[in-house]
């Protein structure tokens, strides 16, 4: 891969957590196919999810917007791959935050983020996502209480 797919691989890991930190919801379908796997059965358990682009971040939308804020710290984002795929892989952190969790206004997931990405046309775009969750911190029921 050349150092410029790197970086613009880089710039789409992070541009999908900032968007969703942010509540940019509308810039993120830009940055994935339009179905995408996403594979969080490390967190919640359940099965692999294989969805519409805009499935996929409005089911995020519904269900971080009650939230008060959220902040996605992300390690280094090392990327390998070719011309056509690329994975990008990262360390992060998921802050979580609402004011009236009973039992903790915070729950932090940290974990180990594998994204796989396509070239389609002249622009890398996420087909796949995994989260491996390494631990949580913090009040679990979180986004189910905000969710009632």
């Amino acid at each position: 891969m050349e150092s410029s797919d790197i970086q613009a691989v880089q710039s789409v890991v992070t541009g999908i957590l900032h968007a969703i930190d942010l509540r940019r919801w509308t810039a993120l379908s830009s940055l994935f196919t339009s179905e995408v796997t996403t594979d969080y059965t490390s967190l919640f358990g359940g099965e692999v999810q294989r969805q519409g682009r805009d499935q996929l971040i409005g089911g995020w939308r519904q269900m971080l917007s009650p939230l008060d804020a959220t902040q996605h710290l992300l390690g280094p984002v090392v990327v390998t791959g070719d011309a056509a795929r690329a994975v990008a892989e990262c360390h992060v952190r998921g802050y979580h935050i609402w004011e009236k969790g009973q039992g903790g206004r915070e729950w932090m997931v940290a974990g180990h983020y594998v994204f796989e990405l396509q070239l389609i046309d002249g622009r890398w775009r996420v087909s796949k996502l995994t989260l491996r969750t390494l631990y949580q911190s913090g009040n679990r029921d979180l986004l189910h209480q905000a969710s009632q």
